[in-house]
C-alpha cells in the first residue's frame, strides 16, 4: 500500500456536498482514505472572473499505480459532472488532483507527480498542511510546512469548516 495525498477543488454546485460524494466513491475502488482536512475557500487561481473556489485536501492510501489512480480520479470527477475541454482553464464541479504519491517521481503522459505547481498554489498548501506538514517533497527537499511558509501566492485562503471525520475508512485488507 502506498499512501498519496489528493486536492479536492470546485466552485459549482454544492462543492461540500460533492466532496463527501467523492469520499464515498473512492471507496468503491480499493482506495482507502486515510486522512480528511479542514474545508477552505479561495479566491480562483488563473481564473479572476470565477466564483471562489473550495479545496480540502486527503490522504489516501492504495495499491493502484499513479496511471491507474489517476483513471480512477478521472472516472469519479466525470460521474460527479466534470467535463474537461483541452487546454482550457475554466470552473468546475470537481478536481481531483494527486500531489503527491509516496517520495514517487512520475512523469507521464497526463500523469505529472508531484504536482509541478503545488508549491506555487496557497490554496494547495493551506489544506495539505493540516494533514501533511511534515510531508517532504521529493524534488525540492522541503516540507509542506515550509512550503507554505515561503509561498509567494497573495490570493486569500481561508479555512472553513473543519469536517467530521466519520466518513474516514481504513478498512484495509
Amino acid at each position: 500500500m502506498q499512501t498519496a495525498y489528493l486536492l479536492l477543488g470546485g466552485n459549482q454546485g454544492n462543492v461540500p456536498e460533492t466532496f463527501s460524494r467523492v469520499l464515498a466513491l473512492l471507496k468503491d475502488h480499493d482506495i482507502y482514505v486515510h486522512a480528511v482536512g479542514s474545508l477552505y475557500k479561495s479566491e480562483p487561481w488563473g481564473m479572476e472572473w470565477a466564483n471562489m473556489f473550495y479545496n480540502q485536501a486527503i490522504a489516501i492510501r492504495t495499491r493502484l499505480s499513479p496511471p491507474d489512480l489517476m483513471q480512477r480520479l478521472l472516472a469519479i470527477e466525470k460521474k460527479l459532472g466534470r467535463k474537461r475541454r483541452s487546454g482550457k482553464v475554466e470552473a468546475r464541479t470537481i478536481d481531483i488532483d494527486i500531489l503527491f504519491y509516496g517520495q514517487k517521481v512520475v512523469s507521464l503522459p497526463g500523469v505529472d507527480i508531484p504536482h509541478p505547481r503545488l508549491h506555487l498554489r496557497r490554496f494547495t498548501l493551506e489544506p495539505l498542511s493540516d494533514i501533511a506538514s511534515g510531508f517532504i517533497h521529493p524534488l525540492l527537499g522541503k516540507d509542506v510546512g515550509q512550503l507554505l511558509h515561503e509561498c509567494t501566492d497573495t490570493l486569500k485562503t481561508e479555512k472553513v469548516s473543519v469536517l467530521p471525520q466519520a466518513d474516514i475508512h481504513c478498512n484495509e485488507s
